[in-house]
């Protein structure tokens, strides 16, 4: 059967780079209707990245994107199927997209929960570990601005979380002989600004702080600012 060429698709959305750097494939070539993020309702943060639900819901304004926040209290997968197939029809989607690299347990798991759920998988950003670096150099050359939100203590100081994801922080990881990606979860990141957002995150109260083994950027409070030459849309 002939691939559909167009699709709609919601996107499994972490607010990192790497599901930020899907979706901005994505948005060549598919209608991306929404974005999907797997949260604590009762911490108020992703579920991922631990980034406060105020500031992933202003991110996902200036990308111009609805973004469905789903409690993972309870049993994660079933949660997570639930709100795919919620989704699938509120929206009209056909299918789902993750920010998967390498790991073949990840994909799998993703596409027996698509399948459940009645959508295709999409998985824009699969490569093998050894060409996986070139993912964050496109990153950075598309020009995203991200900040190191977690780092993992087995592996990284406090001084770590904070920086900005650019080519120091690239030379930096190849020195620790680490996966520049960080696909085993060595570090997070929270996406500022790109090419796909209308308006830019500005970081107005931030601390760090030591939690479960991870170095985090509690991030307190963000402002939307105009991009320089941006025609604005009402965000």
């Amino acid at each position: 059967m002939k691939e559909k060429s167009k699709r709609r698709v919601i996107v499994s959305w972490s607010g990192g780079k790497d599901s930020c750097l899907a979706l901005y494939r994505l948005q060549q070539q598919h209608e991306v209707v929404c974005l999907l993020s797997m949260v604590s309702k009762k911490d108020g943060r992703s579920h991922t990245h631990g980034i406060r639900l105020p500031i992933l819901t202003l991110q996902a304004k200036a990308l111009g994107l609805p973004l469905v926040l789903v409690d993972s209290a309870g049993t994660y997968e079933q949660s997570f199927q639930h709100a795919l197939v919620e989704t699938k029809e509120k929206y009209g989607a056909d299918a789902v997209a993750f920010g998967s690299l390498y790991e073949e347990e990840d994909r799998h798991w993703n596409e027996s929960i698509s399948y459940k759920a009645g959508l295709k998988a999409l998985f824009p950003l699969w490569t093998s570990k050894e060409e996986s670096s070139r993912l964050l150099e496109e990153f950075i050359l598309l020009g995203f601005r991200s900040v190191i939100c977690r780092a993992s203590q087995d592996y990284f100081d406090k001084t770590w979380v904070g920086r900005m994801l650019g080519w120091r922080f690239f030379y930096d990881m190849e020195q620790t002989g680490k996966a520049v990606m960080g696909e085993l979860g060595e570090y997070h990141s929270f996406v500022l600004d790109g090419p796909n957002f209308s308006k830019k995150l500005d970081i107005t109260k931030a601390e760090t702080v030591l939690n479960q083994g991870l170095w985090s950027l509690d991030i307190q409070d963000c402002q939307l600012v105009a991009k320089a030459g941006a025609v604005q849309n009402g965000l």
